[in-house]
């Protein structure tokens, strides 16, 4: 089925379904996200070594004056955008999720569960000017299994969520690495 585009609201009264391979899209190497290959759907990594995912550039912008009386439909507005990342391996190499310019940053949290002690949990939250997410495979985190959301709220921010488990002296994954 062909991309389809509605100038209004779609409604639906029992939800959506969305399941099937195209619902996953695996990742295991370096890449950067988009909203029409990624948005909405699982990026999966489960390879060991190193990955970077580069987040797209936040875009606010409104519809134009000659968009007429509904939405422009050729706007790269891009709020609201969810990207979803799956590691399901130990990681020996970083994962890194970043920003796209040194205008972007993250605003959010991360909640490691220290898998080599009693499974305590630890909560970290981002910085004024954090931009990168780095799960190492240890202190950091992407031990076992890691979850990262990340939405666009605004036009230099983004909403991210880290769930995994750590080992050592946990500490934040959060950073501000992008220039």
């Amino acid at each position: 089925m062909a991309t389809s585009t509605f100038s209004g609201p779609v409604v639906s009264k029992n939800g959506f379904i969305n399941t099937g391979p195209g619902n996953v899209i695996d990742a295991d190497s370096s890449v950067a996200l988009t909203v029409a290959t990624h948005s909405g759907k699982i990026v999966h990594n489960d390879a060991a070594g190193a990955v970077t995912y580069t987040l797209p550039a936040l875009n606010a912008t409104a519809d134009g004056a000659s968009s007429g009386p509904s939405s422009d439909i050729d706007n790269l507005n891009n709020i609201g955008a969810t990207f979803t990342i799956v590691n399901s391996i130990t990681k020996t190499g970083s994962l890194i999720v970043q920003v796209a310019n040194a205008n972007d940053i993250m605003t959010g949290s991360a909640t490691i569960v220290d898998t080599d002690t009693d499974d305590n949990t630890e909560g970290f939250v981002t910085a004024a000017a954090s931009d990168t997410i780095t799960l190492n495979g240890s202190t950091t985190g992407g031990v076992t299994h890691a979850t990262i959301t990340c939405t666009a709220i605004s036009s230099t921010k983004w909403s991210v969520s880290v769930i995994t488990g750590g080992t050592g002296n946990l500490a934040t994954p959060f950073s501000a690495a992008v220039s």
